[in-house]
């Protein structure tokens, strides 16, 4: 993967930042795709000392126009783009009867529509080239689900299924999609409930949080991006159309309430 170019979307903290340090590790030029400039900016000091294989692009993906110049950006730094790993996903819980119809539009929005705006940006550069890999970031939701969370498994369930069409599509063209399905993982918005704790209340909720995992564990989110790194890479030359559970397991049993 040396010298590949990729854009990671929501790569500012959690998930999306393990994503991007994983690539970076493993020789990749990364854009660094987040609304949030100051969080963005910090993490790419971060990431690595080598200025010239990172840089972050701040990015509303609800926006067209953001991506597309992000895309844009990305291509005139580096000359193309062989990698997109869609990461960016706002987090919904809520009943149905709770639920407005800009709650559904904003989860729909960021996390099924900036996901197929973004793939119909980078599609061209990767045709040019007639190789390509894109990942998508769903969820455990999309296979099976809990109460209040209709949807946001509506929308990762759709992440999967678009991307096994889009897969069919461009596979004569030389271009993999594929679908990485993380479990429960250490992100910002678990470092933000866990900030306020003392240590024993720390190792509470994380036992709490863990409780239905065989692993006995959640995810670090480096280990969703090893998941992705491969998918992106030529290891995994012949995957196409597929979906990757990263969940500990949590997903192959049944739990009864």
């Amino acid at each position: 993967m040396q010298d590949r170019v990729a854009i990671v979307t929501g790569a500012a903290s959690g998930i999306g930042r393990g994503i991007a340090e994983v690539l970076l590790r493993e020789g990749c030029r990364v854009s660094v795709l987040d609304w949030n400039e100051e969080i963005g900016s910090r993490a790419v000091l971060e990431m690595t000392e080598d200025r010239d294989r990172v840089r972050f692009i701040r990015t509303d993906v609800s926006r067209e126009a953001d991506i597309s110049h992000a895309v844009e950006r990305t291509v005139a730094q580096w000359g193309t783009v062989d990698i997109l790993v869609n990461n960016v996903g706002t987090h919904y819980h809520n009943s149905v009867e709770r639920t407005t119809a800009d709650d559904f539009d904003k989860v729909l929005t960021t996390d099924l529509r900036g996901h197929f705006l973004a793939i119909q940006n980078v599609l061209p550069f990767m045709k040019e080239q007639g190789r390509g890999s894109i990942v998508n970031i769903a969820s455990v939701h999309a296979l099976q689900t809990q109460p209040h969370f209709s949807v946001y498994a509506a929308v990762k369930g759709g992440v999967v299924s678009m991307s096994r069409s889009i897969a069919l599509e461009y596979a004569p063209l030389g271009i993999r999609i594929n679908t990485v399905l993380p479990g429960m993982t250490r992100n910002s918005n678990v470092d933000r409930r866990m900030a306020p704790l003392n240590e024993k209340e720390r190792e509470d909720l994380e036992r709490k949080m863990a409780r239905n995992i065989p692993l006995g564990r959640i995810a670090e989110a480096a280990e969703i991006g090893e998941a992705v790194a491969f998918l992106a890479s030529d290891r995994a030359s012949f995957i196409t159309g597929s979906t990757l559970v990263v969940d500990g397991g949590e997903s192959s049993h049944l739990s009864w309430r």
